[in-house]
């Protein structure tokens, strides 16, 4: 096989791979958005789990959008690790706002577990009354019917656990504007596809919910505190339960706005670190999953008009696939100065998955820690200082 013909061979390969995941993401928004909202007989009382870490962008709107939720009954509970912390504050300024709602802050113990963030839902389940638990990113941004969304999938006794769909918004930064390409562009399409073709989908963190009775007979999130990614290993506890997970279609916001490239970079790398961590297969052929970057290969390999014009083509049929999917996800076309990014999130992606190749350090939420198999995680250094445990109620 001659140098330009390994060159097409490759990037027809990408191709045919990214998009069959593009139809099928396609397919699944298309029929689950056109199906009706399954039938509730009633409305479980709704605990929603926040727990917060720094203050994230556009913090308080993000919070703004749960006190227009249109939900019977519900409560939220704000989880920080010290009354220090620059989340807590704008906490308290919520719930101030809003003297109607049913909502308090806990401060949680920050060695409960390993995973910082597990650490505080194990302090709120204490604290919980409702009969549904909906764990949300601080970063998560949602319409009034949100809750509606979650207990109507559950209404379903075989299922365990509800992941939301989600999307990149408010950018305003080309970091920002990177990091919702990546969102809209490539992890919610793969989520799609997955929950298309397999019957046990990606679970997500950022938007989940279980009922109150399977989570305590699992041993609760406790179990889980010792991994990176508690959303996967959560789920992947439901299914050998017994337990069905369904993905709604409802997507919530992942509001990134401001932030820089560097803090893009690192985020992005974190996540091909945990990809690695979980599916090491499928983390090797990730680079076939971005057509330009492998048209970028046959060009390197056989310069020439034929690789070339199949580059050009390329790019083209992929920043085309990249607009429908943000216009599908996010109900408006991307603003038209951010259109040229998407070939330049393709090198970044592929630049973070390198990186994941050559380490497995992270740091998070200001704790470095060595990443394992399964994304069980070693503390390096402790960052933390313990709290004061008093619990507050705003």
């Amino acid at each position: 096989m001659s140098l330009v013909h390994l060159a097409v061979a490759l990037t027809a390969t990408s191709l045919v791979l990214y998009s069959t995941m593009m139809l099928l993401f396609a397919r699944g928004i298309w029929t689950r958005r056109r199906r009706s909202r399954a039938a509730v007989d009633r409305a479980p009382r709704v605990t929603i789990f926040k727990p917060l870490a720094g203050h994230d962008e556009d913090l308080e709107a993000n919070l703004e959008s749960f006190a227009r939720i249109d939900y019977p009954s519900f409560e939220i509970l704000f989880g920080v690790a010290s009354t220090d912390d620059p989340a807590f504050l704008p906490a308290r300024r919520f719930i101030a706002r809003h003297p109607r709602l049913d909502a308090r802050i806990v401060v949680t113990d920050p060695d409960a577990a390993i995973n910082p963030k597990v650490a505080q839902l194990v302090g709120l389940e204490r604290e919980a009354t409702g009969e549904v638990y909906v764990i949300s990113d601080s970063n998560v941004r949602v319409v009034p019917h949100y809750l509606w969304s979650l207990v109507a999938e559950l209404a379903d006794p075989r299922v365990g656990m509800v992941s939301s769909l989600f999307s990149g918004t408010g950018e305003r930064t080309l970091g920002a504007a990177l990091e919702n390409l990546q969102l809209c562009c490539q992890a919610a399409p793969g989520l799609v596809a997955m929950d298309t073709v397999s019957k046990r989908p990606l679970t997500v963190g950022k938007s989940m919910a279980v009922r109150r009775r399977d989570l305590v007979q699992l041993g609760g999130f406790l179990p889980v505190g010792d991994v990176l990614a508690e959303d996967y290993a959560l789920g992947r506890r439901f299914f050998e339960a017994g337990f069905l997970a369904r993905t709604s279609y409802e997507a919530v916001e992942n509001r990134n706005v401001e932030c820089t490239v560097g803090r893009t970079l690192e985020r992005h790398t974190r996540w091909s670190k945990m990809r690695r961590a979980l599916y090491p297969q499928g983390f090797a052929f990730e680079p076939l999953m971005t057509p330009v970057v492998m048209a970028s290969v046959g060009v390197s390999l056989a310069p020439g008009k034929v690789t070339a014009g199949l580059f050009a083509a390329t790019c083209v049929a992929q920043t085309l696939a990249a607009l429908t999917s943000v216009r599908a996800l996010r109900g408006s076309w991307l603003c038209w100065k951010y259109i040229p990014l998407e070939m330049v999130r393709s090198y970044v992606a592929l630049f973070c998955w390198m990186r994941a190749c050559a380490s497995r350090r992270i740091e998070w939420r200001g704790h470095a820690f060595t990443m394992t198999r399964g994304t069980r995680i070693v503390p390096i250094a402790t960052t933390t200082q313990r709290p004061d445990r008093a619990r507050l109620a705003a």
